[in-house]
């Protein structure tokens, strides 16, 4: 888990809070451990309460430690984080609502990196406590898609609200570029078996496929090499014709 540097607090938050679970020691950043009266409980409290502080610093980048360092405990160092990074003001509403509201997906993005960004921004507005409904996430998810998701956008839209939900929408989103891609599969197949039967000639000279006989290279050649040869085979004789009448002369 990579530390956290300031950006998408929410899920973050929610990666910790798995990882002191695990531990055992979700109940120190909650307000659901006391320390105990007696001694020796006292200190195992202690030694847990320090692990899971340490275990806090070693998810935090050195920017946002400087958040915590002065704190006591892990708690209340949790809550320094979350006052941080989840401020309740008129300005963090209003900023991650226009966040929420006008993102927009580009054509060839991921479609499942599109809706866990649009349901972080909802579970971030209700940290804070914004009221954002399933039915506001996926309206917003059909105002986001691209111009190629029209029709279907229009088909759900049609739906009654009685017959959807959230994970309706999210499975029919997914399912529609499962099928795209699907689709696109078999386009460049079918595209390249084209491109493969158009190649398919067969040279009857060569007896290779690729091109017919007279566009055959080999044969061009061949027939070339051959009309070397006879020039080569005529000049041999013309010079054994005039080395014959010279020797005649001279004797």
């Amino acid at each position: 888990m990579e530390k956290f540097d300031g950006g998408n607090f929410h899920l973050w938050k929610f990666k910790m809070r798995m990882i002191f679970s695990k531990h055992g020691l979700w109940k120190f950043v909650d307000e659901g451990a006391t320390l105990p009266s007696e001694e020796v409980r006292r200190a195992d409290y202690n030694e847990k309460e320090t692990k899971a502080f340490a275990l806090l610093y070693e998810h935090l980048t050195d920017a946002q430690l400087a958040h915590i360092q002065y704190c006591d405990n892990v708690r209340s160092a949790w809550e320094v984080l979350c006052g941080v990074h989840e401020a309740k003001t008129i300005g963090n509403k209003l900023f991650l609502r226009s966040r929420f509201f006008t993102i927009k997906m580009q054509e060839g993005d991921d479609m499942l990196v599109h809706i866990n960004t649009v349901k972080a921004l909802a579970d971030q507005l209700r940290s804070i406590e914004v009221n954002i409904t399933d039915e506001d996430v996926y309206m917003v998810l059909f105002m986001s898609l691209p111009p190629s998701f029209d029709n279907l956008v229009t088909s759900l839209e049609s739906m009654s609200t009685k017959d959807v939900d959230l994970q309706f929408i999210v499975a029919r989103l997914l399912h529609e570029v499962s099928k795209r891609k699907e689709y696109e599969s078999s386009e460049t197949t079918a595209l390249m078996n084209k491109t493969h039967k158009s190649n398919e000639k067969l040279c009857f000279y060569w007896k290779k496929p690729g091109h017919f006989v007279k566009n055959c290279l080999k044969k061009k050649n061949d027939e070339k090499e051959k009309a070397n040869q006879a020039c080569e085979d005529h000049e041999q004789v013309s010079v054994a014709a005039l080395s014959a009448n010279d020797h005649t002369t001279y004797d």
